[in-house]
């Protein structure tokens, strides 16, 4: 399913988007917006709601880690980060770019559905 919906995925914009949250001068170097949205869509197209879970999940599972990204082929993301990424990024603005990509992927046949969630609360 990741493998179909990455080859008609384009989210190079995020980049650009999202640039007013990070200071490349401050801190640690921040994680590409375009990897976090990704990561955040592969899990929730598996059923994955809970962060530490998505990071778990995709410390095991390659095919998540090759969605996501190459700025995520390295080292994941500590268990904190997609958690802190959506509070930066504010989760209305974060939701407003997930809901329409999730219905992108239906609405194009990508998926057939969304998986019950597994581990939701």
């Amino acid at each position: 399913m990741l493998v179909r919906v990455d080859r008609v995925l384009e989210l190079t914009w995020l980049s650009a988007d999202g640039a007013d949250r990070y200071a490349d001068e401050f801190g640690q170097p921040g994680i590409d917006p375009e990897a976090a949205v990704r990561l955040r869509l592969a899990g929730l197209l598996k059923g994955i709601v809970h962060d530490r879970r998505l990071i778990s999940d995709a410390s095991v599972k390659l095919a998540v880690r090759r969605f996501a990204g190459d700025a995520m082929a390295a080292a994941l993301p500590d268990l904190s980060s997609p958690t802190r990424i959506r509070q930066r990024c504010g989760t209305e603005r974060f939701r407003a770019m997930l809901v329409p990509l999730l219905g992108d992927c239906l609405g194009t046949g990508l998926v057939s559905g969304i998986v019950g969630t597994r581990d939701a609360p």
